[in-house]
């Protein structure tokens, strides 16, 4: 159930590309259409338990994905449909049923949406079928109502007003994470009873949350502004007016923030496989859930490189290298990328000091560059510089063993836009060339310090 949503309308295609036979349950007979034929599409609402009934008749397992956060009754209706799905799954011999919600939040008054997401997993938890209980706070995701507050936040405004709450510190997760998890569920050997975690992989205020998407999204530091006047309400019905999601919507929404959501039980790999290759970081997360940007005609391409050996190992100098960029800086001549970087800010770009995760790979955003490419088995990495400026720049940084030492190659490559962008190369040379040879014998430099 729920099969419409924002995770069940991405869960059911991978349940099919799996061999699974799906059914699912809509309330609107128009919504049939949205499934391929080899979908059995039963309709009727989540509280009604005849068509409840009907939906589980010979399924093994159901996903309860329901959320009425559109309604201003959505705590009762949830709470009916929960109801209605547990005694219908143990009439109709289901083995397990799974459900995600939310953080409980460690308060004696939580907001009505954690309270009613919490709720509902009592509920379920307490049917005569086993239940796995997967609690997530924001799911990033094109289409979430609380990922498009974020990105509106982030993009409408170059200030973003701040109220106490706006410090207070979740850990979202990427969409995709939730799917793989939800799809693993359905290959579960025996049915598991119990709540778990499903954490992203860095707790992150909401402020720190609107500063990583304007990163993602190529666009300035958003200046915070206190605003200790600016209230849940005050907040969803502006947002409301300028935003896809209803003001209805996101002040249950907002009110959630007013909890620190840490992920304090047991983590959901404790029953199911981690995704291939760990889980997605934010900034891949909100990349994945934006188009993507046009790829730009290239031009004539410069290219520069330099080459440093090191007695410093080649594990020593690879971990200086990944570890390049926001407080550790660029081991590079002092203020130089500070001065560039607010040159950059004035003309509307992204400046410099946009942070880095605490392990960055492709997709990643590092201050002023994106990770393009990480390869540690070749210890490999290349960035791509996101200033503007008539062209297009990589870093290629690489080491090597050589002999008895380490080899530290760095290669420069910028693709100009025309002539401006062949001035541009040329004109900048001079300090390019210093900035940038400062740079390598600095990476080497700290890497024998280590």
């Amino acid at each position: 159930m729920g099969a419409t949503g924002h995770l069940g309308s991405r869960l059911v295609p991978e349940l099919l590309a799996a061999g699974h036979d799906v059914a699912v349950l809509v309330r609107d007979s128009a919504q049939a259409t949205r499934f391929p034929t080899r979908v059995m599409v039963h309709v009727g609402d989540a509280t009604d338990p005849h068509a409840v009934r009907e939906s589980l008749a010979g399924n093994e397992l159901v996903y309860f994905l329901v959320h009425s956060l559109d309604r201003a009754d959505f705590a009762d209706v949830d709470r009916g449909a929960a109801l209605v799905l547990a005694a219908a799954a143990e009439d109709a011999g289901v083995r397990q049923v799974v459900y995600v919600g939310g953080p409980r939040p460690d308060s004696t008054s939580p907001s009505p949406h954690l309270a009613s997401r919490a709720e509902v997993g009592d509920v379920v938890a307490a049917g005569g079928v086993p239940a796995l209980v997967l609690r997530a706070s924001m799911v990033i995701g094109d289409g979430s109502a609380s990922f498009e507050l974020l990105r509106s936040s982030a993009k409408l405004s170059p200030w973003v007003p701040v109220p106490s709450w706006m410090h207070n510190t979740s850990r979202p997760v990427a969409v995709a994470d939730v799917v793989h998890y939800l799809l693993a569920a359905a290959d579960l050997p025996e049915p598991v009873d119990g709540t778990f975690d499903v954490p992203g992989p860095e707790q992150l205020s909401y402020l720190e949350l609107v500063q990583r998407c304007a990163r993602v999204l190529g666009l300035p530091v958003r200046l915070p502004v206190p605003a200790p006047v600016w209230s849940h309400k005050l907040a969803a019905q502006v947002a409301g007016l300028v935003t896809p999601t209803p003001a209805a919507v996101a002040e249950p929404l907002f009110a959630s923030l007013d909890h620190d959501l840490a992920a304090d039980g047991p983590p959901v790999t404790d029953v199911l496989p981690p995704p291939p290759g760990g889980v997605t970081s934010v900034d891949n997360a909100i990349r994945a859930a934006t188009a993507p940007e046009p790829e730009k005609s290239g031009g004539e391409v410069f290219t520069e490189e330099r080459t440093v050996l090191t007695d410093a190992s080649p594990e020593d100098v690879w971990r200086t290298v990944t570890t390049l960029g926001g407080k550790n800086g660029w081991h590079t001549i002092p203020l130089v990328w500070t001065v560039r970087g607010a040159i950059d800010h004035l003309a509307g770009g992204i400046g410099l000091y946009r942070g880095r995760a605490p392990r960055v790979g492709e997709g990643d955003v590092v201050d002023f560059w994106t990770v393009v490419h990480r390869d540690d088995a070749a210890r490999r990495l290349v960035l791509r510089a996101d200033m503007k400026m008539p062209g297009h720049t990589l870093l290629d940084m690489r080491v090597d063993s050589d002999g008895g030492r380490t080899r530290y190659r760095q290669k420069i490559t910028f693709t100009a836009d025309g002539l401006l962008g062949q001035l541009y190369w040329w004109t900048q040379k001079p300090l390019h060339d210093l900035v940038f040879a400062t740079m390598a014998r600095g990476i080497v430099h700290a890497a024998a310090k280590a």
